[in-house]
């Protein structure tokens, strides 16, 4: 939907559009705000959803409202017939209300006239009314199975600009150009109005850097730290040590030296790849070590399945050890350890905890943890991620959520098959609104300002979530996850309405 939200009604003082949505003051009948479709587009049977939220004095008024849809161009033809009653409508609350447009005369069955679509005040109203999202559904084409169009608008200027905490995005540029940042116009478009900070999602990994034992490239990396620096944008680097078999390097893997030895060069790849970053100046912070506890009960330090752990000597001593030399080579970078599944608070959890204890017993120079959160629809509870963080805050440490995203469906919860969403519907996207804004309000209620480290979600658009490929053989090559704030082609989704209310502590709705 088009952004370029006005007044309209005469006596009208304008629009205020900011973090919130966009507002107007009810002074009169008719006073309201509206936006504009270009042509060509049919608006006959399209369906308008919007959700508003009145101030106490307009509830009050017992004033009602009225989406409406108007040609322009000197015309007042339009659908006046869509009315939402004072009673349907709740003081300080976020409320739904949604027009068909049908009129007799098919006034909107044509391509040749801009329209514009809106929202006005009906009676004698007096105060505030704000709208916090609006989406247009077009009519259903009969030779198609997918709409003609569907546009949503979360009326979010920048994430970025809503809490005085980090928003960052994981983002690539080795991947197809559609989705590369330094090549997809569509992709920069959406990281530099909402992001403060960037993750690579892959290529500042250890087998992208060193792939060969003392032969270093960073041209991948250099070009996506640099571009960053061009927009103001922090990077949160990531990761320097990591066991997952694809991103350990071959000379690590077949190690025959001694263990000594071994740490040696650890050291060495993250000293080399360190200072090399420093000197960018927008490097902010590392996940040092990525995924070093198992998921069993109880949990421990991964032994046979990681490189690390084997060639160390047997020993989970190469933890420290990369901590001692990241912090060695960057002073004042913010160092953290990473994992998944430290937010159910479990077993996993306590072990970190055992971890977090003695290093802070022996003074490893450790910053704060990353609670990676691929987190599903319903699991876990936003009390138990809180209570999670909360471990890590009486710590005195750093808690960043470093790779946020919110799956509807995810093979290893939510009763998944049977419980299978198999449409992205409007109240699907309206469960994962709330979800995200719960989640965001967890973290910042949690969280001391000191504390915060920020929020990361772990990609831009749906169309490239890592999640497509990961499941790839559950989902049966659907793609299916929907986890992410904006949607195939790049439009805002509720989600992201979501994530900006959970920042500004609104109250977290499905509507």
């Amino acid at each position: 939907m088009a952004s370029g939200w006005r007044g309209n009604g005469n006596g009208n003082a304008g629009v205020n559009v900011n973090s919130d949505g966009v507002s107007f003051t009810a002074v009169g009948d008719n006073i309201g705000a509206v936006t504009d479709l270009t042509k060509p587009v049919q608006l006959e049977d399209a369906i308008v959803d919007m959700v508003v939220n009145v101030s106490p004095e307009f509830k009050t008024s017992a004033a009602s409202l009225q989406i409406f849809a108007q040609i322009k161009g000197g015309s007042w033809a339009g659908e006046w017939n869509c009315w939402s009653g004072n009673e349907l409508l709740t003081a300080g609350s976020d409320v739904a209300i949604t027009c068909t447009i049908s009129e007799a005369d098919k006034k909107f069955d044509q391509t040749d006239s801009d329209v514009q679509i809106g929202v006005q005040a009906k009676g004698t109203p007096a105060g505030t009314v704000t709208i916090k999202s609006a989406k247009v559904t077009l009519k259903q084409s009969t030779n198609s199975s997918s709409s003609t169009g569907s546009v949503y608008s979360a009326n979010v200027n920048s994430l970025r600009e809503l809490a005085d905490v980090t928003i960052g995005i994981a983002v690539s540029n080795n991947d197809a150009p559609s989705y590369n940042i330094l090549t997809s116009a569509k992709e920069k478009a959406v990281v530099e109005k909402h992001f403060a900070q960037m993750t690579a999602g892959n290529i500042m990994k250890m087998s992208y850097l060193q792939p060969t034992q003392g032969n270093f490239t960073f041209t991948n990396a250099d070009a996506f730290v640099d571009y960053a620096n061009t927009k103001n944008m922090s990077i949160h680097g990531h990761a320097l040590v990591w066991h997952s078999d694809y991103q350990v390097p071959g000379f690590m893997k077949n190690w025959s030296g001694s263990a000594a030895d071994f740490i040696t060069a650890l050291e060495t790849h993250i000293t080399t790849v360190v200072d090399h970053f420093e000197a960018k100046g927008n490097v902010q912070s590392w996940d040092v070590v990525n995924e070093a506890l198992t998921d069993g009960s109880p949990s421990n330090f991964r032994t046979t399945d990681s490189t690390f752990y084997v060639k160390s000597g047997n020993s989970a001593v190469y933890i420290e050890k990369a901590f001692q030399a990241a912090r060695a080579a960057a002073p004042a970078a913010i160092l953290y350890y990473n994992d998944y599944n430290i937010e159910a608070n479990g077993a996993k959890m306590t072990k970190l905890e055992e971890m977090l204890t003695d290093f802070k017993a022996r003074n490893i120079p450790i910053d704060g943890v990353g609670f990676q959160m691929h987190v599903c629809l319903n699991y876990p509870s936003a009390s138990t991620i809180a209570a999670a963080m909360k471990r890590v805050v009486d710590k005195g440490l750093k808690v960043k959520i470093t790779e946020l995203d919110v799956a509807i469906n995810q093979p290893y919860c939510d009763n998944y098959p049977a419980n299978k969403v198999s449409a992205f519907t409007q109240s699907v996207a309206l469960a994962q609104k709330k979800r995200y804004c719960d989640i965001v309000k967890a973290y910042m209620d949690t969280v001391p300002a000191n504390l915060r480290g920020g929020i990361s979600v772990w990609g831009t658009t749906d169309a490239n979530t890592w999640l497509n490929d990961l499941y790839k053989t559950q989902f049966n090559n659907e793609k299916i996850s929907w986890p992410l704030l904006f949607d195939d082609s790049y439009n805002d989704k509720p989600a992201l309405r979501g994530f900006a209310d959970g920042l500004q502590g609104t109250t977290c709705t499905n509507q």
